[in-house]
């Protein structure tokens, strides 16, 4: 199931490339206020996903994902991991579900950074026959993370990237088409809440 998530999820590619919704930018984006000329330490970004009150609580085997400390899918989810990929599939109805498919490279693989995985994505995702936006930054476990979205007409697909020259983690979160906003952002952050780097 994984592995078929897995190519489902970032297979051939779509040549139309990113559209930015956003401008995204390390000062911009970061959370991060100027700095401090009082000598106070700056303040940690809040988390995206901090007050979400019912997370996900089926636990993958994340020693299998490198640089992932701890990841949670659904109730009622099968969590399947293999080295360096991991998800799983909540069935909600016919033709409807939540998928999570969590990839991480190693060094020998890692990009960069998450700006290069973006671009990789938005180029060569395998699902989206939309074009792909580039959304605002999100904050996972004190970490920036870089966020994409596509769909196939059916199937929302939302992405994150935390990368560098040591690692790249990438988080995909599949939703119905006909999920509100607010149902995707509680899905998601549902999963996102529950992810813990190394």
């Amino acid at each position: 199931m994984v592995l078929a998530t897995g190519v489902a999820l970032s297979g051939c590619a779509d040549d139309e490339g990113a559209e930015r919704t956003a401008p995204v930018s390390a000062a911009a984006s970061s959370g991060a206020a100027e700095p401090s000329t009082t000598g106070e330490p700056e303040a940690e970004p809040e988390d995206t996903w901090g007050d979400v009150a019912d997370p996900a609580t089926v636990p993958l085997d994340a020693e299998l994902l490198r640089g992932v400390e701890a990841v949670s899918i659904w109730e009622g989810a099968t969590p399947q991991v293999e080295e360096g990929l991991g998800g799983g599939e909540l069935v909600l109805g016919p033709g409807r579900s939540l998928a999570l498919l969590v990839s991480t490279l190693p060094e020998v693989l890692a990009p960069g950074s998450s700006q290069a995985m973006l671009r990789d994505w938005s180029r060569v995702n395998g699902v989206a026959t939309s074009k792909v936006q580039e959304l605002e930054p999100v904050v996972v476990d004190g970490q920036e993370m870089l966020r994409a979205r596509g769909d196939n007409g059916f199937t929302v697909y939302d992405a994150f990237f935390l990368g560098d020259d040591q690692i790249g983690i990438e988080v995909v979160v599949a939703t119905p088409i006909d999920f509100t906003d607010a149902e995707r952002e509680e899905a998601i952050g549902q999963v996102m809440v529950t992810l813990e780097f190394e």
